[in-house]
């Protein structure tokens, strides 16, 4: 699936592969998502099916009290993922969605 409604799509770029789940716990607990096993199992195994290159994302709500959707897509042959986030954040969820990125795309977590 794709979402290309350029107003509604903000913010995204590359984050290391290991660090996709952190990052979902990370925006869910900034938009008051309670994320869980059931939920990182539907993103770990929609990912294999994506491909940033061949425009293939895969779309994900996080409906909390900031609803979200999570976009995501493969890089085959890195170690990388895309993700980007459709909807309308206020500014500081903003902000720490995208400090968030800078993060997990700076360093590794194990």
């Amino acid at each position: 699936m794709t979402t290309r409604d350029p107003e509604s799509v903000f913010d995204g770029h590359w984050i290391f592969e290991t660090n996709l789940r952190p990052l979902c716990e990370s925006v869910a607990e900034f938009t008051g998502y309670e994320f869980d096993d059931s939920d990182w199992q539907a993103i770990e195994t929609a990912l294999p099916a994506t491909d940033v290159e061949r425009d293939n994302w895969y779309n994900y709500p996080l409906l909390g009290q900031v609803p979200l959707t999570l976009l995501v897509a493969a890089d085959p042959g890195s170690y990388v993922v895309f993700v980007r986030f459709a909807g309308e954040p206020d500014e500081r969820t903003k902000a720490q969605i995208e400090a968030a990125l800078h993060i997990f795309a700076s360093w590794t977590m194990t």
